[in-house]
């Protein structure tokens, strides 16, 4: 029993450090998303405007601007789980997964704008030391099956090269005419 605990619990942990690594995997990168959005919509220029409006904002003020979009997708996600309630599932879970998302890019992008009075804050600088260590202690827990299913990977690559190899290019041949069966079924 005690072992099956043990088990429980470290897979919660790696569940918990996942689902963070997650998190700040979206909130790198779909900044950038909307940075390229925003270039292609030329809203780039409302970025030093915005931080013109920091500036003379007090830290306090500027931590309320940082909290608007979680605080604005709160009535998607209700209604997402109306959704999920009325049986539609799997468009409830896109809807909080699209708002959620959503809403960690602007937080990424206004937290670049707004750091700097959000740091002055010792509360916030704190509560950003806590973030930034649970996001390693998350990282060195993963890594070990990171690197684990990456040598998976590489063994898996290797043996299916082999297998192509020793058969001669058969198999590769075989996928093409099935391509050709299926590229002349959906002319016909």
């Amino acid at each position: 029993m005690e072992k099956l605990k043990a088990h429980l619990t470290r897979a919660f942990w790696f569940a918990l450090a996942l689902f963070f690594l997650f998190e700040s995997w979206l909130w790198d990168h779909v900044k950038d998303w909307l940075r390229a959005f925003g270039r292609l919509v030329g809203a780039e220029r409302f970025e030093p405007w915005l931080a013109r409006v920091v500036a003379r904002l007090s830290p306090p003020m500027t931590l309320g601007l940082f909290v608007i979009p979680a605080a604005a997708i709160f009535p998607f996600k209700l209604l997402a789980l109306g959704l999920i309630a009325k049986g539609h599932v799997v468009t409830g879970v896109v809807a909080i997964f699209l708002a959620k998302t959503l809403a960690l890019g602007v937080s990424s992008f206004l937290f670049d704008i707004c750091r700097e009075k959000l740091m002055q804050m010792a509360g916030f600088a704190q509560f950003y030391s806590v973030v930034l260590n649970i996001r390693a202690w998350a990282t060195d827990l993963v890594a070990p099956y990171k690197t684990r299913v990456h040598a998976f990977a590489v063994a898996v690559k290797q043996r299916f090269a082999a297998l192509a190899a020793a058969d001669g290019g058969g198999i590769w041949r075989r996928v093409a005419r099935l391509r050709e069966l299926a590229r002349q079924k959906n002319s016909a």
